[in-house]
């Protein structure tokens, strides 16, 4: 008995259903109208974003939409590119080149290519690996360390894909990444609820992504998500142990939503109940507590891409405003490193979880990932240095007493008024007890970067030379770079950039 494809998804559909065959059930292109040509009802949510992904064009997109999305590219580009010798990184570049495959993508910054799907895993771990990728604070999400990455691999696999095509397939990616984020268990933080949205959500955009640069229909983008959910996965446990596994989260999502698309663009067929069925994301994830309003409300019109923060330190976003609050300290009272005694960090619930407890591994890290998520590290970096940059998280940074004398100077302490009202990384409160008996406090609310804090032209130049510098490339080729991707809806063919990246 042979079943050709357009059966096989009415049937699929009849058996998720218990066999009830109501119009919500008109799963193909050709269903999607009743005999009287009106249009029925989507039969999930999955299938309203994935239409705004396929037909938005660059044309419709806000020019600070596309300014923004442009902006983030070149950010994501940066961060990673220096990472590729760091730890749990370097393991999976040999491990990729080991296994090999067709050689499809480039690997940023070098001229080895790789099938697209291992590409894009290799380039999101980059991406995620220096604590450096922009974040999406209403929900903790890392968007671009999954959408860009697998951009530009799918973009070097079809060949042919233009600057505008792709900074409108990024910036819906983005958009729907961050809608799923911040639309499951609303005003709760991930990390309460136990997920890493980046991994998690991350499937599915990457999925959407993919899809959209290969040319998928609807029915077969829904296909490819679908699967990306059956993979779907992202425990916070990574990021509260600092493991490496925390940096390859982004990886695992960009390659699991490319190879879903490559299986569904094949026939392949994942569940198209992906959000709203009785096994679907909101009630499997989330206990069925979930937001319509923050997933569909204005989609199309506003873009959650414009309100993503940039970061000015490579460390976890939710310590960034007690570097804020500390650097401010330190400059405006003038205080060296022997004039303070004590300092407490004050955290809401989620944060003091992450970020400082328990505190006597976070007053002395064993790992970068875990310096990456420690208040007290951040903290004493900011008080010795007057700085955080990529030098205070190498292996020889920590082995530095001076640094690790100040962090056992660092006490921690929860205050659950700093919860975030509108949600997002928490405030903090630091109280300073100098030598000379002074009592210093400073809140900060909005770390740098954040809309309400926003970086500046030159400070954002300054992170992409400070990555540029790190991993080997000259100043000259920097800057060619930098202008084509500000400039990169003038590209013919995204994959000239990836090719111009080589070091």
């Amino acid at each position: 008995m042979t079943m050709n494809r357009r059966k096989f998804i009415k049937l699929s559909a009849l058996l998720a259903a218990g066999l009830s065959a109501g119009p919500a059930l008109a799963l193909t292109r050709d269903a999607t109208q009743s005999a009287s040509g009106a249009p029925l009802p989507a039969p999930d949510a999955i299938y309203t974003l994935v239409d705004f992904c396929l037909n938005t064009q660059y044309q419709a997109l806000p020019a600070e939409v596309a300014a923004v999305t442009k902006a983030q590219i070149l950010d994501t580009i940066a961060v990673a590119l220096p990472a590729l010798d760091t730890d749990g990184i370097a393991q999976l570049y040999a491990l990729s080149r080991e296994t090999g495959g067709k050689a499809e993508s480039f690997v940023l910054g070098t001229s080895v290519r790789l099938p697209a799907e291992k590409a894009a895993r290799l380039n999101a771990s980059m991406a995620a690996a220096l604590e450096f990728d922009d974040t999406y604070e209403p929900s903790l999400l890392h968007a671009s360390c999954v959408t860009i990455p697998v951009a530009l691999a799918v973009s070097d696999m079809m060949g042919g894909i233009d600057g505008e095509e792709f900074i409108a397939a990024v910036a819906t990616g983005t958009d729907v990444a961050c809608r799923l984020s911040r639309a499951g268990s609303p005003g709760v933080s991930p990390f309460i609820v136990g997920w890493d949205p980046t991994p998690m959500y991350g499937f599915l955009a990457a999925a959407m992504v993919a899809a959209r640069l290969m040319g998928l229909n609807r029915d077969e983008t829904v296909a490819a998500v679908g699967l990306a959910y059956h993979q779907l996965s992202g425990n916070a446990q990574a990021s509260i142990d600092g493991t490496h596994a925390k940096r390859l989260g982004a990886g695992f999502a960009g390659y699991g939503g490319i190879m879903s698309a490559r299986l569904a663009e094949r026939g392949v067929y994942g569940p198209f109940h992906v959000l709203d069925g009785v096994k679907g994301l909101f009630k499997q994830y989330h206990a069925g507590k979930y937001s319509e309003e923050a997933l569909l409300g204005n989609l199309g019109d506003e873009f959650a891409g414009v309100d993503i923060a940039p970061k000015p330190y490579p460390s976890c976003r939710g310590g960034h405003v007690a570097v804020d609050g500390m650097l401010d300290i330190v400059t405006q009272n003038n205080l060296g490193p022997d004039d303070i005694e004590q300092v407490v960090a004050y955290s809401p619930p989620a944060e003091l979880m992450l970020l400082g407890l328990p505190l006597e591994k976070k007053q002395n890290p064993q790992t970068i990932v875990e310096a990456q998520f420690s208040n007290p590290w951040m903290i004493a970096a900011a008080i010795q240095d007057r700085e955080v940059g990529l030098r205070h998280f190498t292996q020889e940074a920590l082995k530095r007493e001076d640094l690790k004398a100040l962090a056992r100077r660092v006490t921690v302490a929860e205050d659950k008024s700093l919860v975030r009202p509108d949600g997002g990384p928490g405030y903090v409160r630091l109280e300073v007890r100098t030598r000379d008996r002074r009592q210093i406090s400073r809140q900060v609310n909005y770390a740098k970067g954040d809309p309400k804090n926003p970086m500046t032209a030159q400070e954002l130049e300054k992170k992409v030379f400070e990555c540029t510098d790190a991993a080997g490339m000259s100043r000259k080729q920097a800057r060619e770079v930098m202008q084509r991707i500000l400039h990169l809806e003038a590209e013919k063919d995204v994959s000239g950039v990836t090719a111009a990246l080589v070091i």
